[in-house]
């Protein structure tokens, strides 16, 4: 019988061992994490959860703190607008601490901080229509401005091939805080699928001019800046072509009759057509940041994330996926996506979000205390 026995356990073993082998293999495959090579990871101080539309296992709260632990400034957001802190450029328009910038900068925020020659400010929405893209900021404190309001030019259509010069700060996490010139040409007196609300022009236009002022030669502001075309779409479009400062702006005088008509005070206020010089435009053009954000998290890097899972039951609850897709905020570049790719038996929920975010946690460089 002892013989017996022995013999058995020599098949029993190393059976078992071929199946644990073969079920933590799964396991592993079943776990997966692609990283975009491209794309800079930097020091992340701050990330932005978009909630998910359907979250029946309240797996949200679980993701929410995987990110605390690694020492992240943690905000959830059901929609992208209404992210505090993207960046735009704007422009002083009154004595009075008005500003004129794109809606989309501010997003649903209802306030924003600005850098009026690298000096900290904050500002409240006062008017803001989200259909012709234009919104009005009014300072809190005036204190130490002496900055001339721009002046804009009315009652002179734009001509095609005219000098068209804008002022902003474009990738300023890269450039800095110092205002950018460029220079180019009114392209077409109608905008984007020939809309009457814009002209095209031909200066370069990075993320972070929006808002700007577009001006003349005599200094004269006559459009404001609004967008680009996105490169990847018309890529896709075309089947390989690449636009080349194909770029938007706002007509001044849309941008007026919607100061006229929100504000008419405002309106008899603003300069028009006096000309100014490159110098005093700069001067009163300000880099924008939607919400209220403190001079300590100026420089932080954010991130933006989306989950997506389907849960179901079997002995316990297990995901069918999971994935968990990180975007840079400042680039829009998407940076990874982990999680599990398809389901496995034996792994439950708690395995899976642990497992996801030590993968996480390498690829971004942090540890469970937000060190590098």
């Amino acid at each position: 019988m002892r013989i017996s026995l022995e013999k058995a356990s020599a098949f029993k073993y190393p059976l078992l061992l071929l199946i644990s082998a073969l079920l933590l293999q799964a396991c592993v495959a079943s776990m997966q994490l692609v990283q975009n090579k491209n794309a800079e990871v930097k020091k992340y101080g701050e990330v932005y959860i978009m909630a998910p539309q359907q979250d029946p296992r309240n797996i949200l709260p679980q993701v929410v703190d995987e990110f605390k632990k690694m020492g992240l400034v943690v905000s959830v957001v059901d929609s992208p607008e209404k992210m505090p802190g993207s960046q735009g450029t704007g422009f002083l328009i009154t004595d009075k601490g008005h500003i004129l910038t794109c809606a989309h900068v501010l997003g649903e925020q209802n306030q924003a901080t600005v850098w009026l020659s690298q000096t900290r400010f904050e500002a409240d929405v006062i008017s803001k229509n989200k259909d012709l893209d234009v919104a009005i900021l009014k300072l809190r404190n005036l204190s130490g401005i002496h900055a001339t309001p721009v002046s804009f030019r009315e009652n002179k259509a734009c001509r095609m091939g005219e000098d068209a010069f804008t002022i902003g700060f474009p990738l300023s996490k890269v450039l800095g805080d110092s205002a950018r010139l460029s220079k180019g040409l009114v392209s077409a007196t109608a905008g984007l699928k020939d809309s009457p609300n814009q002209i095209q022009i031909s200066a370069e236009i990075q993320p972070g001019n929006s808002g700007g002022p577009v001006f003349d030669g005599q200094g004269m502001v006559f459009g404001v800046v609004q967008q680009t075309l996105n490169p990847t779409k018309i890529y896709q479009q075309t089947g390989g072509a690449l636009p080349q400062n194909v770029n938007f702006a706002i007509r001044s005088d849309v941008v007026l009759e919607f100061i006229k008509t929100s504000d008419p005070g405002l309106y008899d206020s603003l300069r028009r057509n006096q000309g100014s010089t490159i110098e005093k435009i700069a001067d009163s053009t300000v880099k924008v940041r939607s919400s209220i954000i403190s001079e300590d998290l100026k420089e932080s890097s954010k991130l933006v994330v989306r989950l997506q899972y389907q849960s179901f039951w079997d002995m316990w609850f297990r995901f069918r996926y999971f994935a968990i897709t990180i975007y840079d905020f400042d680039s829009q570049d998407q940076l990874l996506i982990a999680g599990q790719r398809r389901y496995n038996p034996m792994s439950s929920e708690e395995i899976v979000i642990r497992d996801t975010f030590a993968q996480i946690r390498k690829t971004l460089g942090l540890d469970n205390h937000g060190s590098p």
